[in-house]
């Protein structure tokens, strides 16, 4: 009988560690929904992914190969641009369902030449920061209406003026996504760790800009 318990136990944790990794938070790049010293436990058998999802991925271009972690932002055959660091969303390419959403949710919506787009559909429910005082690249304040193709997911920090994401690398390819999380162990905030984390923000905007360090392993 003992035998057979220790098959069991041995089959459940191989399942587990097959299916489910655990990561503790690095950098800045999705304060303040994530903060450095967080652990977050993810899913790697996933078979959708939303808008909104936080997931962990491969970054095409870190010499390092370290998993980052981004909250995707637009799904394939959505379209969005970018102005003035301002992220617009049109879902699935289509103005009617995204007015009707707009209106539905109360959520900002935009007419453009182009159809209706939701204007930062993610401020609203998550915890997207930007930095006013940080001088940042055009590349992360002004993007063309843009796509997403088949098979691949735009992701962004939530940190959107010190990210690393697919405004730099483009949309992520799903063979790069490596899971999903699926629950957040938040470490104990206080008044002085996030006064001390806007000060660096302050004293960072009179550098020239930098990706900040990407959460990994």
């Amino acid at each position: 009988m003992k035998k057979i318990y220790f098959i069991l136990l041995l089959l459940v944790g191989l399942i587990l560690f097959y299916t489910l990794r655990f990561y503790k938070i690095e950098g800045t790049s999705m304060n303040y929904s994530l903060m450095e010293g967080d652990y977050v436990l993810t899913y790697r058998l996933f078979k959708h992914i939303e808008r909104g999802d936080m997931l962990v991925i491969r970054h095409p271009e870190d010499p390092e190969g370290r998993l980052y972690l981004k909250r995707c932002a637009a799904l394939p055959g959505d379209r969005f641009f970018q102005k003035n660091r301002s992220f617009y969303l049109q879902i699935d390419g289509n103005s009617e369902r995204t007015q009707k959403l707009a209106n539905t949710h109360d959520l900002a919506l935009v007419d453009t030449k182009d159809g209706y787009f939701i204007k930062d559909p993610y401020m609203k429910y998550y915890d997207v920061v930007h930095n006013w005082r940080l001088t940042v690249p055009k590349v992360l304040i002004q993007l063309p209406v843009t796509t997403v193709q088949d098979g691949h997911y735009y992701v962004l920090g939530d940190y959107r003026d010190n990210s690393a994401d697919s405004r730099f690398f483009g949309a992520v390819p799903r063979t790069w996504i490596c899971s999903k999380i699926i629950y957040i162990f938040k470490k104990a905030r206080n008044w002085k760790m996030l006064i001390n984390i806007k000060e660096v923000d302050e004293a960072g905007s009179k550098r020239r800009w930098q990706p900040g360090k990407m959460p990994g392993k």
